[in-house]
């Protein structure tokens, strides 16, 4: 299968050959990373799966940060775990690294993803045109960054659905917009969710229901798991709790 959807891009570490001790890899080892940098790649990752970026066989790529080759020098790991994920390595000094504030750390693993990114397809100018369009919109919003997830329309209304990664604290945000479209009236609320990924199996479907917006739940182990991680069910929002736009 080579028309894959980017998943995920995740960052690892390498160990140095004087390394004693437990090593998992993680970064926090080796390298002393922001609690930011790990959503990096994620939302960078999911706004490509928002364009319908196609990224081939694979739809993981794995960037490991790594000692051992010299600075800026990125090459392609030659592990294998899987045929979905490409792995490659990203030579940065660990001192060097761990000198850098925590926003000078979070730029340099910004601008390690999308050099990956671009050395990947790097003979495709409209896949190209993608990602840039991508880095210009991390650019300019960062952390704040609006993914679509889905949308629900008929001929009276329609339904956005989008989200945020941990825009401001550990918590990630469902964004809901609700336009009439009989008086042309657009609302908007939001919800807290723990993580992005349990819109996947908590917001199947979306329906409205008097003055009710109602997600519909996967019927899932997964989901079952999802939902005992909130006090308050995340079945939906309460039009006349939304605010106009």
């Amino acid at each position: 299968m080579d028309s894959r959807i980017i998943k995920d891009i995740r960052y690892y570490e390498l160990k140095p050959d004087d390394y004693h001790g437990r090593f998992d890899g993680i970064p926090g080892n080796i390298y002393l990373t922001p609690p930011d940098s790990k959503y990096i790649g994620q939302r960078i990752a999911r706004k490509l799966n928002e364009l319908g970026f196609i990224s081939g066989e694979f739809d993981h790529i794995y960037l490991n940060l790594s000692p051992r080759l010299k600075d800026g020098e990125i090459i392609e790991s030659d592990v294998f775990l899987h045929n979905q994920i490409r792995h490659f390595n990203c030579g940065i000094k660990p001192d060097d690294f761990n000198n850098l504030t925590d926003e000078e750390k979070d730029l340099k693993i910004k601008s390690l993803t999308f050099q990956v990114l671009h050395l990947i397809y790097k003979n495709d100018d409209f896949k190209i045109q993608t990602i840039n369009k991508v880095k210009d919109l991390i650019d300019k919003y960062g952390k704040h960054l609006i993914i679509k997830y889905t949308t629900k329309e008929t001929g009276k209304y329609s339904i956005d659905l989008s989200f945020q990664i941990r825009p401001d604290n550990d918590k990630s945000k469902l964004i809901i917009e609700y336009t009439n479209k009989k008086d042309n009236c657009e609302l908007q609320g939001t919800l807290d969710i723990f993580d992005y990924e349990d819109l996947y199996s908590l917001v199947d479907m979306v329906t409205l229901k008097g003055d009710l917006v109602i997600f519909q739940a996967k019927k899932s182990h997964l989901a079952e798991l999802a939902a005992k991680r909130y006090s308050s069910p995340l079945n939906g929002i309460e039009i006349k709790k939304m605010t106009k736009k």
